[in-house]
């Protein structure tokens, strides 16, 4: 396993998760920056400076990197999409030197970068509510009955250290702001279970959960950015 660099610390929190998480499905994939160089549009050289924190990856790159790891790219995505928006501070901008892979999709990074708020809302009306979209940390309400979203119920049990709620054994997939579905039911569940108040566990991630998320992270002194990650699954999961 490739022993990464630490990370720039001046790297806003959603890019260093994002680069955190593209780092683990390179190591899960076995890919070596030259056989990512084979199978996707991106040189080396891109790839070097995506996964050393260097460069913003363009969306086609972390789409590449999740197609051939076999994971979910669209929270992927939500983290990509949040860091690169306008006065964030990992720029969009590729570094002196980037190879073709980053001309290649200059123009997808400048269409992100540029959306208008009212481009922005014309794109929230049009997704459906159960996708992480261009801004995941707005928040919006699902529709009644929207895929994933319900009453879910807490039936805790314990294996070896770890404390599950039945919903979801998840302990590393990201879950964030607009998820729905199981794992954001297991997410509020396990805050209920730390003495937090997520509100209903009906399986949206919205404000209220994300508050709490937070707030268990500034407990536990993690970096309060509201995702739950491997790192804070683990603090979710951890039998006292």
């Amino acid at each position: 396993m490739v022993r990464w660099k630490a990370l720039p610390k001046s790297l806003d929190p959603h890019t260093s998760q994002l680069v955190v998480e593209l780092r683990r499905l390179k190591d899960h994939s076995g890919l070596s920056l030259k056989s990512l160089q084979s199978k996707t549009p991106f040189s080396r050289s891109s790839w070097e400076r995506y996964l050393n924190g260097k460069v913003l990856p363009p969306r086609a790159a972390v789409e590449a990197l999740a197609r051939m790891a076999g994971a979910d790219v669209t929270p992927l995505l939500a983290l990509r999409d949040a860091a690169a928006r306008p006065g964030t501070a990992a720029a969009t901008t590729p570094a002196a030197g980037d190879s073709a892979g980053l001309e290649r999709n200059a123009e997808p990074e400048i269409r992100v970068a540029a959306l208008s708020a009212a481009v922005g809302a014309l794109l929230l009306s049009a997704i459906t509510s159960v996708l992480l979209i261009t801004d995941p940390w707005r928040e919006q309400a699902p529709a009644t009955g929207a895929a994933g979203v319900g009453k879910y119920t807490c039936t805790y049990a314990r294996h070896g250290d770890l404390m599950f709620a039945g919903n979801s054994a998840t302990t590393t997939r990201l879950t964030m702001r607009n998820t729905t579905g199981p794992d954001a039911a297991e997410v509020q569940c396990l805050l209920l279970r730390h003495k937090l108040s997520p509100g209903d566990v009906d399986g949206y991630f919205g404000e209220r959960t994300e508050a709490e998320v937070k707030r268990l992270q500034r407990l536990d002194r993690v970096p309060a950015d509201g995702i739950v990650g491997e790192q804070t699954w683990a603090l979710l999961r951890h039998v006292d």
